[in-house]
């Protein structure tokens, strides 16, 4: 789909045919990137069609896996026909939810079996179910249905995931531009999503993806691919955990190691600053007790949830064309951006916004 080996002969009455049938509002936005170069607008809205099917296999794995987890608590809850069970319906569902899966159970069909309804209802009613609104749902399942969520993490961890997922999907579904989106990090997301309820199907999504191989080929307008985030990187950069203390943190830092880049387990980055951030947090800790502290008592997960850092970093393929990479570090907080391996989701390098390596 939307590829092929051999150039399409655009002509005039060709490409004035495609915009009209696209409609010229739909193809301005792809226009508008191409600097008013139609042939390079038509090749990023197939690059545009490439991403949005390669999402399709994860996208579809993540729903699947996300709305049987979820059926497995409501049946044990409330029981195999949970769908028409009145607890669940008058007094777990908002009045939302409840219209969604009336409009799910009659588009099943009257007395239609309730894996049919599953199949039915849309991400959306998924997606909510993990809203405020259904805390007492998952106070004591959401672990049950996700047997890999971490120490701390709970209901909200999960809707942080399934929102942006569900938001990108809509987007995918009705053709909408996702050139701009950081699709790595939607597929991150996704790939974390299927992680807390299995390991290996995750495993088995990651391999068979093609999202790497799609993003590698987005088009210049001279037709050849972008230079890349990869080609920028600083491989230097200091790797530490988030049990990891300052005084051994402090130790790896110098001038050649600006970047620091919290891993977790599997080697994927879970935060990202930079020294003068670690800095900031000692001086903060040393002034609330009037002299110096001992740097063994404080540990790399103390700096990131009192500085912010969640807010100034940001991550990409480091296959992604150097421009997106541009872009996100121009975004007024981002400090750090960190380059991941699109495969396995590991950091790769970094680059610092003061250092204007880009």
């Amino acid at each position: 789909m939307a590829q092929s080996q051999v150039p399409y002969p655009y002509q005039p009455p060709q490409l004035q045919a495609i915009r009209g049938s696209i409609s010229e509002p739909r193809f301005a936005t792809y226009l508008a990137k191409g600097g008013n170069h139609e042939e390079y607008a038509m090749a990023l809205y197939l690059y545009n069609a490439r991403v949005a099917k390669a999402f399709l296999y994860p996208l579809n794995v993540a729903e699947v896996t996300l709305r049987n987890a979820i059926d497995s608590i409501l049946v044990g809850r409330f029981g195999p026909d949970w769908h028409q069970d009145a607890a669940f319906r008058d007094q777990t569902l908002t009045p939302e939810g409840l219209a969604t899966l009336d409009k799910a159970m009659q588009r099943a069909g009257q007395n239609a079996p309730r894996d049919q309804v599953v199949a039915t209802l849309t991400f959306d009613f998924w997606s909510n179910l993990f809203r405020s609104e259904y805390g007492a749902l998952w106070r004591t399942t959401v672990n049950i249905a996700f047997p890999h969520l971490q120490h701390g993490e709970s209901r909200r961890d999960i809707q942080n995931l399934v929102r942006p997922i569900n938001a990108f999907r809509n987007r995918v579904a009705h053709h909408e531009p996702i050139l701009d989106m950081n699709v790595t990090d939607i597929h991150a997301k996704i790939v974390r999503l299927i992680e807390l309820r299995c390991t290996e199907t995750a495993a088995w999504m990651k391999h068979h993806s093609t999202l790497s191989a799609v993003v590698r080929s987005r088009p210049r307008q001279d037709g050849s691919t972008a230079n890349t985030l990869a080609a920028k990187l600083d491989a230097s950069f200091v790797s530490v955990t988030p049990e990891t203390v300052l005084k051994d943190l402090l130790e790896h830092v110098d001038e050649k190691h600006q970047a620091i880049i919290c891993l977790d387990n599997a080697g994927r980055p879970s935060a990202a600053f930079t020294p003068v951030d670690a800095i900031l947090f000692i001086t903060s800790r040393a002034k609330e007790v009037g002299g110096l502290i001992d740097l063994h008592d404080h540990k790399v997960s103390d700096l990131i949830a009192d500085a912010g850092i969640a807010e100034r970093w940001a991550q990409l393929s480091d296959a992604s064309p150097i421009a997106l990479a541009v872009k996100e570090l121009q975004k007024p907080r981002i400090q750090v951006l960190v380059g991941i391996d699109a495969s396995s989701g590991k950091a790769t390098g970094a680059i610092l916004r003061a250092h204007r390596r880009y």
